[in-house]
């Protein structure tokens, strides 16, 4: 019997490679979504038989680039309202790819060649790792499982919605700092390089020295004319390390447990950490996953990598027997939320507990962003309204005493 070698992703949306025997590509890609093994690429070994191509290349199937978030919602929530209103899985996907263009449409079009050739949606979706994430490959897989595909469909889109409308929030909410602080920036360069340099080349005719405001800012302007090159290449370097820092595991978790500790940021960070936890496990568990699927799976949604650790680790004290509340106890994870998922596992209404937890910190996590805007705005405004006053203030203190000789 032929041996096959095949790239694949498991049903936690992990790649792996192995071997596996068949009589032909497609009963091993058969055999393997048996073990929730989705095929990204396969072909017979021709080490054991040599002369034999390849039987069966998906790796094209990869090839596309993720297509906007906008799409994807639509996306679901149209094959939401077809599969409620009876249409199987593939007519549906037909009526959607008259809708879709693009990206899109052409994973529809590898999704339906998928289906038509006997595939399950969930391994049409999974041989498209760049446009649809780990979680939705395990929640469709586990809709198909439970009859359920359209909630799932319903809870993807609403899923996206939420991400998406808190990332438009968020994008808000730093334009206008963003701009205050790279004017202020450009302020205070121009004062540095035009400004003071003129106020000191004018009284330095006069023979008179200067007040000691005025000294402090012809000083400070000398020592950024001289050093200021010296500074950006520091700060550059900086800047790189901690990118170069934050390529990395470790790295990456020491820079996130620091942002965790800053007063005010991470508190806001825990919080945004606690929304995605929540969330996304009351989704998977409503979905059908278990436990522990659910907790693998959200560690990957998790973008703190602090959170995100303790999440992956507490999957392994799941399997040691212990509960979810236990499991998931960390100083970086609020002891409301073990608490109240302890009593969501003594009622069993575990789901509908995360549920209520994911809409409390969502909530949280828009005002907290509001709230940081607001405080944020004020402030930027009053440094460089204080940078302005200042050199105005020494500028014509030096006049005031010139106008005394």
């Amino acid at each position: 019997m032929p041996t096959f070698q095949y790239k694949a992703l498991n049903n936690l949306g992990k790649e792996t490679k192995g071997s596996a025997d068949a009589s032909d590509a497609r009963t091993a890609i058969a055999n393997l979504r048996q073990q929730n093994i989705f095929v990204l690429e396969i072909e017979q070994d021709t080490d054991k038989k040599a002369g034999l191509s390849k039987e069966l290349d998906l790796s094209s199937l990869t090839e596309w680039r993720s297509v906007s978030t906008q799409e994807l919602i639509f996306f679901f929530k149209q094959q939401t309202f077809m599969l409620r209103a009876g249409l199987p899985v593939l007519q549906a996907l037909q009526l959607g790819r008259t809708q879709a263009s693009g990206r899109l449409g052409r994973v529809i079009d590898r999704m339906i060649a998928d289906i038509e050739n006997g595939f399950p949606l969930s391994q049409a979706v999974a041989r498209n790792p760049k446009v649809f994430p780990p979680l939705a490959v395990s929640l469709i897989s586990a809709g198909e499982n439970t009859g359920e595909l359209d909630l799932v469909m319903d809870r993807l889109a609403d899923h996206l919605e939420k991400k998406a409308a808190l990332k438009t929030q968020t994008i808000n909410a730093m334009i206008y700092p963003i701009i205050v602080i790279l004017a202020a920036i450009g302020v205070f360069i121009f004062l540095v390089i035009k400004i003071i340099p003129a106020f000191a080349k004018f009284f330095a005719g006069k023979g008179r020295g200067l007040p000691p405001s005025t000294q402090f800012l012809v000083d400070l302007s000398t020592f950024f004319v001289n050093y200021g090159l010296y500074i950006l290449a520091i700060i550059i370097v900086i800047i790189i390390s901690l990118v170069l820092m934050y390529q990395t595991k470790e790295g990456r978790y020491k820079l996130h447990n620091l942002l965790l500790r800053l007063p005010v940021l991470g508190k806001l960070m825990t919080v945004a950490a606690m929304a995605q936890l929540t969330w996304s496990l009351s989704m998977m568990l409503r979905s059908g996953l278990t436990a522990l699927d659910a907790l693998k799976i959200t560690a990957k949604v998790i973008r703190n990598r602090v959170i995100s650790d303790k999440t992956y680790a507490a999957s392994d004290q799941i399997l040691a027997g212990k509960d979810l509340a236990s499991s998931l106890q960390h100083p970086r994870i609020p002891t409301i939320v073990t608490q109240m998922i302890a009593v969501g596992e003594r009622t069993g209404t575990l789901d509908n507990v995360l549920h209520q937890l994911g809409d409390y910190y969502e909530e949280r996590l828009q005002l907290g962003i509001r709230r940081l805007s607001a405080m944020v705005e004020p402030a930027l405004i009053l440094v460089i309204g204080g940078m302005v006053g200042f050199v105005y203030y020494a500028f014509f203190q030096a006049l005031f005493a010139l106008a005394k000789v």
